[in-house]
């Protein structure tokens, strides 16, 4: 019975289509590509929600004496190891002046995290991190932190499978 009545229906469906003319044919395959891009599109911008892109990049520059320069690298190395097993962190590249006594500052260490409440969770509430920041302070004689946002991201993403 049920059946009977989709070959019914898709007969009918059939003859409707080839009454019609060619510019009323491709107005009816505009819009069902318009209500199937519709729908593509609201799930790809669904999926992009659901997975949110890191957006808090802090720049570190520190000048430190060249004394103090091993000390420095340990205790620094020592908060890096922490911030690695925080939720929200991603990832940290810290660059050293090859030349020391002309650079403005002698380490500059940028560290991703996915939002700012990751990082500041840390900083406020981690009694380690406390500690291990005192220490970096105590090596070098200047620190300078500043939050970058990306505006224009120009980078080839790939995924490999």
């Amino acid at each position: 019975m049920v059946v009977r009545r989709l070959t019914a229906r898709f007969a009918a469906a059939m003859e409707w289509w080839e009454e019609l003319d060619e510019a009323e044919k491709l107005l009816a395959w505009m819009a069902t590509g318009m209500y199937w891009g519709t729908f593509y599109g609201t799930y790809v911008r669904r999926g992009k929600l659901a997975i949110p892109e890191s957006d808090y990049l802090l720049t570190s520059i520190y000048e430190v004496p060249q004394a103090k320069k091993k000390a420095f690298e340990a205790n620094w190395s020592d908060q890096a190891r922490l911030a690695q097993r925080q939720p929200g962190y991603e990832w940290t590249r810290t660059y050293k002046a090859i030349d020391w006594a002309e650079a403005p500052f002698q380490y500059i260490s940028f560290r991703m995290w996915d939002q700012a409440g990751s990082y500041y969770r840390m900083v406020q509430f981690d009694s380690t991190w406390k500690e291990l920041t005192k220490r970096v302070a105590e090596t070098c004689a200047s620190q300078k932190d500043t939050v970058y946002r990306i505006l224009v991201d120009d980078s080839v993403k790939r995924i490999i499978e």
